[in-house]
């Protein structure tokens, strides 16, 4: 059998022959970790009849279309995926010679973590998975655990004290070990190092960066109409004390034009419907809000607005302020309450004055744009518009 891989996996296979149990595969964005990891695990299984083999991430719910895709991608260029093997209600694929792997959530309320035995497990993301569920996976695991991530850790994190152990190590990786990147990734890539010198740190060069109490560096104020490609609506909902918050958000590109359009708290859904009218928006603009609001969102329908809520999840605030910190945000000059909190929207401290990643601070309107970039931007767009 032939197989294209990176340099990773012979490394894999150099830390088994030093009987390293814990093997942490810290990285860069699209340094193969993920890949290689998958294509270890499954010429194991081929390899080894009656394995036992567990895939798992922080959720249930996130395996669907991500490491299960992978996995998947894996074996079909492998010419080995057989759909009758893959049973979805249990998550498992079962292979010709009885090996069998199993994609699990850590984020297990049923209790199965701590009755699950494996021979083998490979933990996706380890960086945000929480300590208890992987001891419960570690000790009943009876030859090793891969884990990858990317290093975007604080300087506490559990996983540290792993790779220290004698039979543990971490075996760092960039994307420049990967040589089946298309370009426009590289370039992609890159480009952090204009955008926020963290990320590149920790996307690009695969280093621990200490954590940055203050959230955003990379933005500035804007006052001529910009060209822009897409225009979208963002609404944060609040009434009593916290004020509904819509923003305008122009997009072109890496760039992203934000215009506080309503900053009011007690505002009604029937005087939002007024307001946005007023506004000059119509059911042509794409607007999206809170999913946690459908009956807002449903009232906004209902008057004639094209409106959805954002697709969120387990992390996803964290997950969005990352997609708004790859790209540059530029503020109306007009958008005083908009600057005032990116300005001051802060990482919490703990006691022992260190940074955790629990945002403090207000952030209805950040929350307004960050919907937006989290459901539009860097997707594929076929219309353009241009003043």
């Amino acid at each position: 059998m032939e197989i294209k891989t990176t340099e990773l996996y012979m490394k894999i296979q150099d830390a088994l022959q030093e009987n390293k149990r814990y093997i942490f595969l810290r990285g860069s964005s699209r340094s193969g970790k993920t890949i290689t990891a998958l294509q270890h695990i499954i010429i194991t299984a081929l390899s080894q009849p009656d394995t036992l083999i567990t895939i798992a991430r922080e959720t249930q719910v996130s395996i669907k279309n991500t490491i299960l895709m992978d996995f998947k991608s894996v074996l079909t260029n492998l010419n080995l995926w057989e759909d009758s093997r893959y049973n979805k209600v249990e998550m498992v694929y079962r292979m010709k010679n009885n090996s069998i792997i199993r994609f699990v959530g850590m984020d297990d309320t049923t209790g199965k973590l701590r009755g699950m035995k494996s021979d083998i497990v490979f933990v996706d993301e380890v960086n945000t998975v929480s300590f208890e569920p992987f001891v419960q996976l570690d000790i009943r695991t009876e030859q090793y655990i891969l884990a990858a991530y990317n290093p975007e850790i604080t300087e506490d994190w559990w996983g540290l004290e792993y790779e220290g152990k004698d039979n543990g190590i971490m075996i760092h990786s960039t994307w420049k070990q990967n040589p089946f990147l298309d370009n426009r990734i590289i370039q992609s890539i890159q480009e952090l190092k204009e955008l926020d010198p963290d990320l590149y740190e920790i996307y690009s060069e695969g280093r621990v960066v200490p954590p940055r109490e203050k959230i955003f560096v990379n933005y500035d104020k804007y006052t001529e109409e910009p060209r822009y490609k897409e225009r979208y609506i963002g609404i944060d909902f609040g009434f009593a004390t916290d004020p509904c918050a819509v923003v305008e958000v122009l997009i072109n590109d890496k760039d992203v034009y934000c215009k506080e359009l309503l900053y009011q708290a007690g505002t009604t859904n029937e005087d939002l419907i007024f307001i946005l009218k007023e506004l000059g928006i119509d059911r042509n603009t794409q607007m999206v809000a809170d999913s946690a609001e459908p009956k807002s969102i449903q009232d906004l329908k209902r008057g004639g607005f094209n409106i959805r809520g954002v697709k969120k999840g387990s992390g996803s605030i964290l997950y969005g302020i990352q997609k708004m910190k790859q790209h540059r945000i530029h503020i109306h000059e007009d958008s005083t309450n908009l600057y005032r909190e990116f300005s001051e929207l802060k990482f919490k401290k703990d006691r022992s004055g260190r940074v955790t990643n629990t945002p403090i601070g207000d952030d209805h309107l950040i929350d307004s744009v960050r919907y937006v970039i989290m459901e539009f931007a860097d997707k594929p767009k076929t219309t353009y518009h241009f003043l």
